[in-house]
């Protein structure tokens, strides 16, 4: 089950290291096998069964912790905040306060069923996404976070493509994107179709 994208398009490339824990990682290939073990590991933690509250409160320093539970073996900022602006997300300012709403929402929401649960789900994963709040792994950890709200309250889960949304081979990419920027219209339709499709 790989309920999140892969680790991305393999090749030999080198990429920015900075934070970079594991020094005889050289290449964006091994870059990619580490952060897809490490990413499945906590994926199993989560989604083998159904996680409870206790397991998965959705607090903020869970969302935090779930960030460097999946990302913390391999980068020394695994979930922290960024503190730099980049060309997606919101200023670094706000990103606790935005983050937060997520943690909101979740305690309002926590008995919803059904077709509700599908909705919450998508625009938590577009939210997170949105907020951008990590240096990288920010679509990844979305997508795991998504699916341990469907697991948790007994929905099927999402699998996405075998080949990561960031990769522009994927065979969604370009219909990811477009829901995505459909949802920041607050028009999540298109997104809960593609939870939809690639419901397990």
């Amino acid at each position: 089950m790989n309920p999140f994208g892969s680790a991305g398009k393999d090749d030999d490339t080198p990429f920015d290291g900075s934070g970079l824990k594991i020094k005889s990682i050289k290449t964006r290939r091994q870059l990619n096998e580490a952060e897809f073990e490490s990413i499945l590991r906590v994926t199993e933690k989560y989604l083998l069964s159904k996680p409870g509250h206790k397991l998965a409160p959705f607090t903020f320093s869970w969302l935090l912790e779930l960030h460097r539970e999946m990302f913390g073996s391999i980068w020394s900022w695994a979930g922290e905040i960024r503190t730099t602006q980049k060309n997606i997300g919101v200023s670094p300012n706000i990103v606790t306060a935005e983050l937060g709403v997520i943690a909101i929402e979740s305690e309002n929401r926590h008995n919803e069923t059904g077709e509700l649960v599908l909705a919450t789900a998508a625009e938590f994963h577009h939210r997170a996404v949105w907020v951008h709040p990590f240096e990288d792994g920010n679509g990844r950890w979305a997508r795991l976070l998504a699916n341990i709200w469907l697991m948790q309250h007994d929905q099927p889960v999402t699998i996405w493509p075998a080949t990561d949304l960031r990769d522009t081979e994927s065979p969604i990419r370009g219909q990811y994107i477009a829901a995505m920027k459909r949802a920041d219209l607050r028009d999540y339709g298109p997104l809960i179709d593609l939870h939809k499709k690639f419901s397990e």
